[in-house]
C-alpha cells in the first residue's frame, strides 16, 4: 500500500513545473506540444528549452503527477511515435493547491498597496 503524498512538500512549485500541469490540464500532449503551448499561451514571456522540459516531464512523470499516455504515431517513415503525457488526478490536485497558493498571495499583494506606491508621483502628476 502507497503512502499518501504530501502535496504541501512540493510546494512552492517552480514556474515551470506549473506551466506544464496548466498546459495539460484539459488535454494530452506530446512534449513539443507542451513547449508551444506554454510559449503562445504566455506570449513569449515563458519559455523552455528543450533540456528543461523533457527533465521536467520525467520529474513529473516519477512522481505521479503525470503519466504518459498512448504515443501519437508519426507519418510512415517519420519515425516512432512521440511521447505523449496526461496529467494524472494527483497531478490536478498538486496544479489546484499551487493556484489557490497563487491567489491568495495575488490578494495579499493588491492588498499591500504595492502598486499604489509604485505609480509615478511628483510635479505634473495628480493624486488620486
Amino acid at each position: 500500500m502507497s503512502r499518501p503524498v504530501d502535496l504541501e512538500s512540493h510546494l512552492p512549485l517552480p514556474p515551470h513545473l506549473f506551466q506544464i500541469l496548466l498546459t495539460l490540464l484539459d488535454r494530452n500532449l506530446h512534449g513539443y506540444a507542451i513547449q508551444k503551448d506554454i510559449a503562445d499561451r504566455t506570449e513569449g514571456e515563458f519559455t523552455l528549452g528543450t533540456s528543461t522540459l523533457y527533465s521536467a516531464l520525467q520529474r513529473l512523470v516519477r512522481d505521479g503527477f503525470l503519466e504518459e499516455a498512448p504515443g501519437i504515431p508519426l507519418e510512415k517513415g517519420k519515425g516512432p511515435p512521440r511521447n505523449v503525457f496526461r496529467i494524472t488526478p494527483l497531478g490536478r490536485r498538486l496544479a489546484r493547491e499551487e493556484g489557490l497558493r497563487i491567489r491568495k498571495l495575488s490578494q495579499v499583494v493588491a492588498e499591500s498597496g504595492l502598486f499604489d506606491a509604485l505609480a509615478p508621483s511628483g510635479p505634473g502628476v495628480e493624486e488620486s
